[in-house]
């Protein structure tokens, strides 16, 4: 079927020449700001003839795209089991449940799953949609098929609703023949080309039928009457389309999540709003009575740029990040300071974009609108801000509406004009703020000036937040569990499924009441000190008044030293706090030998505290012929760069272990501060808070053969920056698993799965020390993974486990028998599933040791949701444990309450923790590894400017030429792996690595 008026095509293959490529722009030009953007892709006119246009493409070819890949229908948005990323070179199977658990007291909870009560038993036609000529931005897909032509085409074919996915696949619930349409997007938007112009937004739209999703696949998968394939992936990505396309068509869809003006809504500061939206998806069940399918709803926050002038934006980000010294008193800075902020920095022969300029770099992809044409509804996106590293174009002003010109065609006439004179002559628009400011780039319409863009709404914030706004953001975003069950409440109904028209024409049916499942709640532990037992019951909170640690610090603290920075603190307040802090520490059960530090102040800046340190720890070396076993160190405030800066220095030059302390704390030596200090400096210095039984001689009974639990964490760099990922090994090296040893590296470039290098390196050494400590080899290991998706469940299996096994053989010589089993575990908390039980705590919360292993959980995955923790504020969020792969074979019941029993273990903590210890303890590993990365600190992207620019540069001369500290190039990167974390020194040299140092 062909589109009225467009060409007849004979069943012989033309060829035609591609589209010529169009002329090359001179790099110290810009197009003009007035200048329409064509659509990308579209195909110019011909020479003028009694024929139709040539279009520049063969509409009769079928092969119109390569063929989706496995990541392309597999799609992002989608809650899918571990199944569903299998390939055919990934081959796994995964635990299945054995059953459930038999021990814990039964209560009812209500989870935000909505249970799917009807699909239909149908086959939905599913189509391709291609474009031609092909476009190179997704969003003229949608707006060639949201067209007039194209939606009255479709209504013609049939009444039925159409789903569509916004670029390749669409739905019906009924089969049609192929469709070509013509659509001229100029025409649809009213703008009538000049005559003898070329029509460059023509457009046919091709949609051709590919098979059926069919949903009884679905149905057999649940019921275990068939396996995972393509056919049930394609019904889960067509239910996923189908849910979001009525609110997608009502509200603004990001990701998972939808927003829209009136939902509620947060000034974090001056540039970023933080709104409450509905997170809406579907999710496997293992109740398979009505369907096996769910949808869960929850509250979403998300951040926001705020919808402004690009230049009030610009000036607000500069305040907020730009490390601009303002004035006291200021909010916002001033036209010329923001000026003088932004221009370039000298380097040698080259030109730098200063911090101010890097800051307002945040707002790259946001779109806006032109003030200056308001008549056009059209939104362009900020492809950056104009710079010149040579400084031909603009100088040391930078590439400012001054200094940006472009040949303007203007009655027949021809003139080269700057943005400026542009502006005032076209529209009689004078630049009044952002003249001298740096210009805005756009991808295909040409640049324009800062105070004639208008920063639209729902432009997502991809960025770490600050210290400050995250606890703005968490203030705006937690709710008691009450408040959050009636707002998600109110998104159910916002989502309106019962009216949704695209829903009852594919025959499914959700309930609008939350699903309700029964829970377990598991016995509590008790906590063992040296002759104090307590029973936290189900308050999850204990204090430690009398209680002495299970073991004390190995050797006496004989050796240890006081530095405060910069007299944060006086010689009078860290006595004060030493005579409070050396008997309570004793009450606890620690040694002291010594009650009296060295005592130092550090008199420095950042940029120096190295070269001060160094100066007072070889002092201390030469006197007593060896460093600190400890030194506690006083810091004026949070300052994470400083406190890194002090990590670093002592963890790797010195292999010190440190306990940093605020200054206000010090200073009020409140005593439950102190004791919670004592736990942190008791578990550096080899000992072990509290025990599950009443000695260390006892054993818990979890372990049936010599066990060693094992927590991984890779954690990635913030978003926007390209520094590597960080591996974190944390393993038990004692017969009970109370004490661990860590080990941090590089784990390559955004790589989730720990290397091969990696395992090979860390776990020998857990391995020995695990035999000194406990006189015996492993035999069992559990292996708990966090920050894993679903995606890389098989290549966990695959990868990391067969690295384990290999280092056990190898250390073994490879005998027969000696292979460990190993049974994995994910644990994350990156999902959105809620409890709201019957009868909670006095916030509503779940009490500690809530299991729930239904409806919410995988039909026959071995998975459950444990909720180990006291929520102090907000809804608590269960960790969902994962079990991959059981070689152990431990009773459900014994797993679960081993878990969860250990999450009472945790060495700084009077408190069960929400998470495995194994796994929390390689998380903070993980973060302390980022101290460790092999950067100078005058090349340190967390340090502030200023402070980098005292390093480099400290008598004012121009300093080094370097590449902008805060990325390793994209060439890098491909061609390079990552550069290795600095050591901590060894054995003889220091014991460190004996310690928990990390915690």
């Amino acid at each position: 079927m062909s589109a009225p008026g467009s060409p007849k095509m004979s069943g012989q293959k033309i060829t035609l020449p591609s589209r010529p490529a169009g002329p090359p722009q001179s790099p110290t030009q810009t197009r003009s700001p007035s200048d329409g953007a064509a659509a990308s892709g579209a195909a110019p006119a011909q020479a003028h003839s009694n024929f139709p246009p040539s279009l520049g493409y063969d509409p009769g070819r079928t092969e119109t795209r390569a063929p989706l890949s496995h990541e392309e229908r597999v799609g992002k948005r989608l809650d899918l089991p571990a199944d569903a990323y299998l390939k055919a070179d990934v081959g796994s199977t995964f635990a299945s449940r054995s059953g459930f658990n038999t021990e814990g007291n039964s209560v009812m909870v209500s989870v935000n799953q909505y249970p799917v009560t009807r699909l239909a038993n149908m086959d939905v036609s599913q189509y391709d949609v291609a474009l031609s000529p092909e476009p190179t931005g997704g969003v003229v897909y949608d707006k060639v098929w949201k067209s007039k032509k194209v939606q009255q085409k479709l209504a013609s074919v049939t009444p039925k609703p159409w789903i569509y996915d916004g670029r390749k696949l669409a739905w019906l619930a009924q089969a049609v023949d192929e469709m070509r349409i013509m659509v001229d997007l100029d025409e649809e938007n009213g703008r009538k080309p000049k005559p003898g112009a070329e029509k460059k937004n023509v457009f046919y739209l091709t949609i051709r039928p590919t098979g059926k999703v069919r949903l009884m696949s679905l149905k057999a998968y649940l019921e275990k009457k068939a396996p995972w394939d393509n056919h049930v992936l394609e019904c889960m990505s067509f239910l996923d389309h189908l849910l979001r396309q009525g609110p997608s068509e009502r509200m603004t869809t990001i990701k998972r999540s939808f927003f829209h003006p009136s939902m509620p809504s947060y000034d974090l500061d001056l540039v970023l709003s933080a709104y409450k939206g509905v997170y809406a998806s579907f999710r496997l069940s293992q109740n398979i009575k009505p369907i096996g399918l769910g949808v869960n709803v929850d509250v979403s926050n998300q951040a926001f740029w705020k919808a402004n002038t690009a230049d009030k934006m610009m000036k607000y980000i500069i305040n907020v990040y730009g490390g601009v010294r303002k004035l006291p008193g200021m909010q916002v800075l001033n036209d010329q300071q923001v000026t003088d902020a932004l221009k370039p920095v000298v380097r040698g022969n080259t030109l730098e974009p200063s911090e101010a300029f890097r800051a307002i770099r945040r707002l790259k992809g946001c779109r806006f609108t032109l003030l200056h044409r308001p008549e056009e509804k059209k939104e362009y996106k900020i492809k950056g801000f104009a710079f010149d590293k040579t400084g031909k174009i603009g100088g040391k002003d930078g590439m400012n509406s001054y200094h940006v010109k472009f040949n303007w065609k203007n009655n027949g006439t021809e003139k080269l004009i700057s943005i400026r004179d542009y502006m005032r002559e076209k529209y009689g628009k004078a630049l009044i703020h952002s003249a001298g400011w740096p210009v805005i780039e756009t991808t295909r319409a040409g640049s324009f000036p800062a105070e004639f863009c208008n920063i639209v709404s729902f432009n997502q914030y991809n960025f770490k937040l600050s210290p400050d706004q995250t606890a703005a953001m968490i203030k705006f975003a937690v709710q008691r569990p009450a408040q959050r069950k009636n707002d998600i409440a109110a998104s159910v109904k916002r989502l309106d499924w019962a009216n949704d028209k695209y829903l009852k024409a594919f025959g499914v049916t959700i309930s609008p009441d939350m699903a309700r499942t029964e829970a377990k709640v598991l016995k509590h532990p008790e906590v063992f000190f040296e002759k104090k037992t307590v029973r936290p019951m189900n308050t999850g909170r204990w204090d430690l008044r009398g209680a002495k640690f299970i073991e004390g610090n190995k050797q006496p603290l004989g050796l240890w030293g006081f530095f405060a920075f910069n007299s944060c603190v006086d010689m009078q307040n860290i006595k004060s706090f030493c005579q409070a802090f050396v008997p309570a520490y004793k009450a606890h059960g620690g040694k002291v030998a010594n009650p009296v530090p060295g005592i130092v102040n550090l008199q420095c800046n950042p940029g120096t505290l190295m070269d001060c340190v160094n100066f007072h720890m070889s002092n201390i070396f030469k006197a007593n012929k060896r460093y600190p076993e400890i030194v506690f160190i006083v810091v004026p405030d949070k300052s994470a760069h400083v406190y890194e800066r002090i990590k670093k220095i002592f963890d790797c030059r010195y292999g010190v272990v440190t306990q940093v302390l605020q200054a206000p704390h010090v200073k009020a030596a409140n005593a439950q501060y102190i004791s919670n200090v004592c736990m942190k400096v008791n578990a550096k210095l080899g000992g072990q808070t509290s025990s599950l039984t009443a000695t260390k001689a006892k054993p818990h009974g979890f372990f049936s053969r010599p066990t060693m639990m094992i927590g991984v964490d890779v954690s990635h760099a913030s978003p926007g920056s390209d520094m590597p990922s960080i591996a974190a090994m944390c393993a038990s090296v004692d017969r009970d698993g109370y004490q661990y040893r860590a080990a941090v590296e590089t784990n390559g470039w955004r790589s989730e799965v720990l290397t091969n290098e990696n395992i090979e390196t860390m776990l020998p050494n857990f391995l020995k020390t695990y035999k000194q400590k406990a006189g015996c080899e492993v035999e069992h290991i559990y292996y708990f993974r966090d920050g894993v998706s679903e995606g890389q469940f098989a290549h966990v299996m695959k990868q990391e486990v067969a690295a384990i096994k290999k280092v056990f053989k190898a250390r073994h010589n490879n005998a027969p028998g000696k292979d460990a089993k190993v049974t994995v575990i994910v644990a994350t908390k990156r999902h959105h599933i809620r409890f709201f039980p019957d009868k909670g705590d006095r916030n509503g919360n779940c009490e500690p040791g809530t299991l729930v292993e239904k409806e919410v959980t995988h039909p026959f995955h071995y998975d459950f949701f444990l909720n180990s923790h006291h929520a102090l504020q907000g809804t608590a969020r269960p960790v969902h444990y994962h079990v991959l792969m059981d070689e152990i074979k431990a009773p459900v019941n014994q797993l679960q309450k081993m878990i969860y029993h250990q999450c009472y273990t945790f060495c700084r903590s009077t408190t069960p923790i929400s998470l495995h210890p194994a796994v929390y303890y390689a998380h903070l590993a993980g973060a302390r590894g980022r101290a460790h990365e092999a950067l100078d600190y005058g090349d340190n992207p967390k340090v502030p400017e200023p402070v980098r620019e005292k390093v480099n540069n400290p008598d004012g001369l121009v300093g080094k030429v370097q590449q902008d500290a805060s990325t390793y190039s994209s060439e890098f990167k491909k061609n390079n792996p990552p550069p290795k974390l600095t050591r901590m020194p060894g054995f003889p040299e220091s014991t460190i690595h004996d310690t928990m140092w990390w915690v």
